[in-house]
């Protein structure tokens, strides 16, 4: 793999759906920014859905699709990545679209500013026709320089923003394949360790409402927020383990903490629900009852 000079590399995810690939396509070909290259990875689509899939690319001279068999975004998105000849590295879904200057935008703060190795923007949401609904995500005042300690507590990156240099990959490492949710979560966390991100206070990037969202896949429901916190935390936990030091180990745990009482203060009122909360956990893994309890005692006068 030889890395060229300015060149971006957009890796398109899909699976089982071409309606709005065509017009994700569009928006990043006719990118102001002009070097670049589409690498759009279909993740085990049906045949025909394939055929749509890459008749579509093959439309598009700047696009490369690959197939490959049915294993996750994540690895879809490792795929990708590990074929990449760009300095610089995107995602977008295959539903979602992008403002025209957002690579170039993008690009010359990486390219003048040396100090940032990911620069991120705001979005907006669109309904499945197009219509835009004026929800507009910020997160001003969270996503800007070190921002490590704001990701330990909340995810505040929508997918398709960041623009960050491929190097980053050989620090960090690849998205977790052991994640089917969560895994842009558990990476931006440990890029955040060593590296800071470069805010845009604008709208570049458009994601789409509609019933088969991946984000949709959670159900909301509070033990598999709680699972999922607790798993990515301990992924971090696991791969900070010759990295954190014993302070830093200490503060993840602490913020830790800090989310499951607020989790648990803002959804479980009274006693009883928060001890039939518990009964559930010890159900899922009976050691983690008195984990919590550890955390309790430990933290929560630090809070």
């Amino acid at each position: 793999m030889a890395i060229n000079d300015g060149l971006v590399t957009v890796i398109v995810t899909t699976f089982n759906r071409s309606a709005y690939l065509q017009e994700c396509l569009v928006s990043i070909v006719n990118q102001t920014y002009k070097n670049i290259e589409v690498f759009v990875i279909d993740d085990g689509s049906t045949t025909e859905i394939a055929k749509q899939n890459k008749a579509i690319c093959d439309t598009f001279v700047q696009c490369t699709y690959f197939f490959k068999e049915n294993t996750g975004q994540p690895a879809s998105r490792n795929f990708g990545i590990t074929r990449a000849n760009g300095a610089f590295i995107a995602f977008c879904d295959d539903d979602d679209y992008w403002a025209l200057d957002k690579l170039e935008k993008q690009v010359q703060i990486l390219e003048n500013k040396k100090e940032y190795d990911v620069v991120i923007n705001s979005i907006e949401y669109f309904q499945e026709d197009g219509t835009k609904t004026g929800n507009i995500k910020t997160h001003v005042g969270y996503n800007h320089g070190h921002i490590f300690n704001h990701l330990l507590l909340k995810n505040r990156l929508a997918s398709i923003v960041p623009l960050l240099r491929i190097e980053i990959f050989k620090k960090v490492g690849l998205f977790n394949e052991d994640f089917i949710i969560g895994e842009d979560w558990e990476f931006w966390r440990r890029v955040s360790y060593y590296y800071q991100f470069y805010f845009i206070d604008e709208v570049l990037a458009f994601v789409r409402l509609h019933n088969s969202n991946m984000s949709l896949s959670r159900t909301g429901v509070l033990l598999e927020r709680y699972l999922l916190y607790k798993k990515i935390t301990k992924s971090l936990l696991d791969w900070g383990q010759d990295r954190f030091s014993k302070i830093e180990v200490d503060e993840i745990k602490r913020i830790e903490w800090f989310y499951y009482r607020r989790l648990f203060g803002n959804n479980l009122p009274g006693y009883n629900k928060k001890l039939t909360f518990l009964k559930d956990v010890f159900k899922n893994d009976f050691k983690d009852p008195f984990r919590l309890f550890i955390l309790y005692v430990k933290y929560n006068n630090k809070l």
